[in-house]
């Protein structure tokens, strides 16, 4: 096929790329009101709403939700299926596990837990750190299935300690799940799972109904309906965060591989026709070749693939959100990078070290010729649910730290509160605060030392 859709861009200054630089997840009105009129059903009706909108969204006609709950049988029955059917699969699938098990695991041990110090004699403070109690995981259905995205929330939670999972999932045309997600939940020790779907999902997980119990956290992608509905119910329970369209940003330099740049943007696209895939280049002639070389790899993807490639999906992404982008100054390059915060970060530039010394701000970063995004996605270990929309500005990537929760501790004796009372009541009075002043007063009236103080 003949393509003319990309351009080399070259930017002066920042503002010039205004338009799409740096631009954070929208929700159409329309779509908010949708969502906070299910959300709103479920949160009455329980699970008459979650048995309406199941019917409505996932095409699952049941009469209870106990029917739309993952039997054991059905378990078993995936597992012994996925075993026989996909061995290679598995064999994947094991490589995965144990890598993201490591990964968390030092991560883990690496986590700030429960401490102590003593700053001054009767003064004592502490952290203490514990697992969140009950989480939702909402695993995606709908274009592709990602068995990847199981391992991803689920083992973080598990190495964290979390005493109880619970799995929503869109069930198939047939009402049932994937027998490779069933396989990975078995293999997990997961076995409170529900197929539902969507908004319908979030509702549950947030509020409980008569049968689903509320969970206190959830996480996991899902589609603009599924953010929609975790930032509404956010407050209710906690959130890992709000997923937009995936994004990668690729810096190069002259010593970069044409090749493998093309192929990492278009690897970007096929996940969404509003995925982002932006290179920035300190070498022109870099570019040109990259352009020839994304319109060579789609007609070979194409043209291989026997129609198992989703073209569509590529085509319309890298025609709207492909950007290709060249300044001689890497530093300039680098800002560029830093304001759009990128979920996915590929570094191939000769003096990578010190590229990343200068990044502020990126979810996943990726470092020379090969190390695609591909690799954080299903084998590296690390976490491939990360912020989009330039929310590495502010949050990171899926970790143990989002299964636990720490309470900070304080103690004070008679005379460690006397030393400090002073400071206490002028911050108080001047806050207006009198009863927090009074409550430190009441204790040095008439006081009589016991024997805990």
């Amino acid at each position: 096929m003949s393509y003319n859709f990309l351009k080399i861009e070259a930017p002066k200054k920042t503002g010039d790329l205004s338009p799409w630089l740096g631009k954070c997840l929208e929700i159409d009105s329309s779509i908010e009101e949708t969502v906070n009129k299910i959300l709103g059903e479920i949160k009455v009706d329980g699970n008459k709403a979650v048995l309406k909108y199941c019917k409505e969204y996932d095409g699952l006609k049941a009469g209870s939700v106990n029917k739309i709950k993952v039997s054991r049988k059905e378990l078993e029955k995936g597992y012994s299926s996925t075993l026989k059917r996909y061995p290679d699969l598995i064999k994947a699938l094991g490589v995965s596990y144990k890598n993201i098990e490591k990964y968390h695991t030092v991560q883990f041990k690496k986590e700030s837990r429960t401490w102590y110090v003593e700053p001054e004699r009767g003064k004592k403070l502490g952290q203490i750190f514990r697992p969140i109690k009950r989480i939702g995981v909402y695993i995606p259905g709908g274009r592709y299935i990602y068995p990847s995205s199981v391992l991803m929330t689920i083992i973080p939670a598990k190495v964290a300690g979390v005493e109880e999972i619970v799995v929503c999932s869109p069930p198939d045309t047939d009402g049932n799940l994937n027998d490779i997600l069933l396989y990975l939940f078995s293999k997990l020790g997961v076995d409170e799972i529900y197929k539902i779907g969507g908004v319908q999902a979030i509702g549950a997980l947030a509020y409980g109904t008569e049968s689903i119990r509320k969970v206190d956290k959830i996480v996991g992608p899902g589609n603009i309906f599924v953010t929609t509905a975790k930032k509404m119910v956010f407050g209710e329970v906690g959130i890992d965060g709000l997923a937009g369209p995936s994004e990668v940003v690729i810096l190069t330099d002259s010593t970069a591989n044409p090749d493998y740049i093309a192929a990492d943007l278009i690897s970007q696209a096929e996940h969404d026709p509003q995925s982002k895939s932006i290179l920035l280049t300190t070498c022109r002639d870099t570019a040109k070749v990259v352009i020839e070389e994304i319109y060579n790899q789609v007609d070979f993807l194409i043209k291989d693939s026997g129609g198992k490639v989703n073209a569509f999906v590529i085509l319309e992404s890298l025609k709207k959100n492909c950007r290709i982008v060249y300044n001689r100054s890497d530093n300039f390059l680098i800002d560029i990078c830093n304001t759009i915060a990128p979920e996915h970060l590929e570094i191939m530039m000769k003096n990578c070290e010190g590229v990343l010394k200068k990044i502020k701000n990126a979810g996943a970063i990726f470092l020379g010729d090969y190390t695609p995004v591909a690799v954080g996605d299903y084998i590296a270990g690390t976490n491939h649910v990360i912020p989009t929309g330039a929310g590495s500005r502010f949050s990171s990537p899926l970790g143990i730290y989002d299964f636990c929760k720490k309470s900070s501790i304080a103690y004070y004796n008679y005379d460690m509160l006397r030393k400090e009372r002073k400071y206490i009541e002028i911050l108080a009075d001047y806050e207006k605060m009198l009863a927090h002043s009074n409550s430190i007063k009441v204790r040095f009236k008439n006081k009589k030392v016991g024997k805990n103080d």
